[in-house]
């Protein structure tokens, strides 16, 4: 063998022992590698890993319900989904414009808005595309091969059932169904419930592979069964919306009282709109006015005097009271001169609506007997409903600085204000027996809580009285086959004076008046037409709302038509 084929030989072994030397190195570095992975670093691994596979997910809890007193649903969270992308992930994607011409098919959106909305947000890890999608989206969305940057997000939509006819009394919750306006707002701590937490497996693409475990169960909200009876309340909610278009007002309100128990029935105000639509949420849509307005109860207001005068023997029912126009000061009081000029009994001072008689009467009662009167009938206090914004209505409460002129004007209703909820209130104690029930916005399951601050026979006697005002002076209030009193008001608005094109038409009813059960109360706010007496505008929708009402409750007809 030659020189030169030993020297190649040897090249070549030499070549193989170093490649040999080397794949045994790095076999050797696998092994260690290996080892040191398997062994050494498996905790810290498995760790990383489980970060990035295990994660942990919120179970979203359900809103409390709102039921009627005869547990008819009011309202209800229902679960819905949205489209939610991660830009910064979708953008980098390969298939991007593939991606989003899909989409756009799916949720029939356009191609354009959709790159858009991403573009414009490239370092954002969460952008809803589109809220709210069908049952037939979600089953595209979930049969397409998305990958970790787009998916459904499922939250819960408030679905109030009877719309408008409830929507003041609910209200309504934002996109995090989060109470917002009325009951929504009011209980809210009560009927949010506390989302739970799970352990889940997620594949690369994020899809949840299983659940590992529950570390927190979820806990829905209180369901709250409220004082309304469904049926009154639209009842209400149609007299109030035909009374409103009849008298061509700018708004209207009403609200019926359970007697015996203090419950609120129904109350309804107009203009009202559907809380289920977003784009009608407006103040003056949504303002719950029967508590939130204040206004001067005018007539309405007579009775409390007559009320006080006979509790305290100033004077009897049966006693004559000078009806004669006078003069306090430059002011004259009783220029209407309804009642005649003449003596006539508090009764008949009531059925005429008799300024001058009921100011009388106020200035031979003790400023500190009709003052204490007022407060024990919630005048100048909110009531106990707990309703959000409720008014408290204002009353001069320094009886030492009522002059003349003031204690002649409350008795007849100017100079004091009151919301709708207080004059019903107000009402309901003449109604039972002189006992005054704490209003109530839920359903009652035992005693109402309750305080006498008028005697019954004080009460007795001013039922009977509120009877005739009805009977001789307000055909439109009366219901057929029932006994019904009532009082009306008309009450000229004050803004730097008091208009004569502007009123108030007021009426507050009791019904049956052999054994009351419900009253009710509306005012229309600034009639637009010729008639804009409470007689005219406001004792109609009475008359409609009780005549339902009644026959609703299941109350017999106590009234024998001759």
């Amino acid at each position: 063998m030659s020189k030169k084929q030993k020297n190649k030989n040897k090249f070549i072994r030499n070549r193989f022992l170093f490649l040999s030397l080397i794949l045994i190195t790095s076999l050797g570095l696998l092994l260690s590698r290996s080892f040191y992975l398997q062994y050494i670093e498996k905790d810290y691994l498995n760790t990383e890993g489980e970060k990035r596979h295990i994660k942990l997910e919120r179970i979203a809890s359900n809103r409390g319900n709102i039921y009627d007193r005869r547990s008819t649903l009011l309202a209800v969270s229902t679960p819905i989904y949205n489209v939610v992308v991660d830009p910064k992930k979708f953008i980098e994607s390969k298939i991007y414009s593939q991606q989003i011409q899909i989409l756009s098919e799916i949720l029939s959106m356009n191609v354009k808005g959709i790159d858009s909305a991403i573009k414009k947000r490239p370092n954002r890890r969460h952008l809803i595309i589109k809220k709210e999608i069908t049952d037939n989206q979600i089953e595209q969305i979930r049969s397409n091969k998305w990958r970790n940057y787009l998916y459904l997000e499922k939250s819960y939509k408030r679905f109030n059932p009877s719309g408008e006819v409830t929507g003041q009394f609910l209200g309504f919750t934002d996109l995090n169904d989060r109470g917002q306006e009325g009951l929504e707002y009011m209980l809210n701590d009560y009927l949010v419930g506390t989302d739970g937490i799970k352990k889940v497996l997620k594949d690369r693409k994020q899809n949840v592979v299983r659940d590992l475990e529950f570390l927190q169960a979820a806990k829905d909200g209180n369901d709250i069964y409220t004082s309304i009876d469904l049926r009154i309340q639209f009842i209400a909610h149609r007299a109030l919306s035909n009374g409103l278009k009849n008298s061509k007002a700018k708004a209207a309100s009403a609200i019926v009282l359970d007697i015996r128990t203090g419950e609120i029935l129904a109350m309804v105000n107009q203009p009202s709109a559907d809380p289920n639509d977003r784009s009608s949420r407006q103040a003056k849509y949504f303002k719950n006015r029967v508590v939130t307005d204040q206004f001067e109860p005018g007539s309405t207001f007579k009775p409390l005097i007559v009320a006080t005068g006979i509790e305290n023997k100033i004077f009897s029912s049966q006693d004559t009271i000078d009806t004669t126009p006078f003069y306090i000061g430059k002011k004259l009081i009783g220029e209407d001169n309804r009642c005649s000029s003449q003596k006539v009994t508090p009764e008949k001072i009531l059925v005429n609506s008799c300024n001058a008689g009921t100011a009388r009467m106020s200035l031979q009662t003790e400023s500190k007997l009709f003052s204490q009167m007022l407060n024990n009938l919630g005048v100048g206090r909110v009531t106990a409903s707990g309703f959000p914004g409720e008014a408290s209505g204002t009353l001069d409460g320094n009886y030492d600085r009522w002059r003349d002129i003031r204690r002649a004007s409350l008795s007849y209703g100017y100079g004091v204000d009151v919301t709708l909820l207080q004059l019903a209130s107000i009402y309901s104690v003449l109604a039972n027996k002189g006992i005054k029930n704490h209003v109530s916005i839920e359903r009652i399951e035992g005693e109402p809580v309750s305080e006498r601050v008028l005697s019954e026979e004080t009460a007795k006697k001013l039922l009977l009285m509120l009877e005739q005002v009805v009977e001789n002076g307000v055909r439109r209030a009366k219901v057929n086959g029932y006994r019904i009193g009532g009082k009306t008001g008309t009450v000229q608005i004050y803004s730097s004076g008091y208009s004569n094109k502007s009123h108030n038409g007021i009426f507050v009813g009791i019904a049956p008046i052999s054994e009351p059960r419900i009253v009710t109360a509306v005012i229309v706010n600034e009639p637009g037409g010729d008639q804009y007496y409470g007689g005219q505008v406001a004792a109609p929708i009475f008359s409609s709302i009780a005549s339902a009402s009644l026959r609703i409750l299941g109350i017999a007809p106590d009234k024998v038509n001759n």
